[in-house]
């Protein structure tokens, strides 16, 4: 298995849009998190960010796509929840989500590769903290322990794999168009779980 800085490392080493593509797959992972606690605490508009994710993946296919980020980051903002106002986990990943969402959007206005990266980072922060939430109980004495836990549980390698595997497949694209984004849709599809193992609907 492919360790984690390898990962980020060989994703540093693709082209501008495959980095973009390969953010926009990890999102349509963690966009149900938000979803979710959008529905559950009735806070947000998970409609609006699966537009917003929509409008990306257009940028990313139709090359001549007049969409203005800078304004849909602003209008992300609003949706954003304040993680003290909510007495629930949810709310983490939640936040996680629209956080990756808006280093997307940043990557495009700006041209800057590193947000992409930064929404992989973003993805496997939200697996760790569900892990170290779910071993709250566990007699766990060290910082040590902990990482060590988090490195070694399944959600995690699968997170890694899951990227190596994006890696992979987006390398072989020369160019993203809507048969690749086709092919990448379906790939998370068959994945059939989001990033912290729920299924996907």
């Amino acid at each position: 298995m492919k360790q984690k800085a390898n990962n980020f490392q060989l994703m540093r080493e693709l082209g501008f849009y495959q980095q973009a593509a390969i953010a926009a797959c990890l999102l349509e992972r963690m966009l149900p998190n938000y979803q979710l606690f959008s529905e559950v605490s009735e806070f947000g508009d998970g409609a609006a960010l699966r537009h917003m994710l929509d409008l990306s993946w257009e940028w990313l296919t139709v090359k001549k796509a007049k969409i203005n980020f800078p304004r849909l980051a602003e209008e992300l903002e609003p949706l954003i929840p304040e993680v003290n106002h909510f007495d629930m986990f949810g709310v983490y990943p939640a936040v996680d989500c629209a956080t990756a969402l808006d280093a997307m959007f940043n990557g495009i206005s700006q041209q800057d590769s590193s947000e992409f990266i930064n929404v992989a980072k973003i993805s496997q922060a939200t697996v760790a903290r569900l892990i170290e939430y779910q071993a709250e109980n566990d007699d766990i004495t060290s910082e040590n322990e902990l990482k060590k836990l988090v490195r070694d549980h399944p959600l995690m390698a699968y997170e890694m794999d899951c990227l190596a595997e994006l890696i992979e497949l987006v390398s072989a694209m020369q160019q993203i168009e809507r048969a690749q984004m086709l092919q990448l849709k379906a790939w998370v599809q068959q994945q059939g779980l989001t990033n912290l193992g729920m299924e996907l609907v």
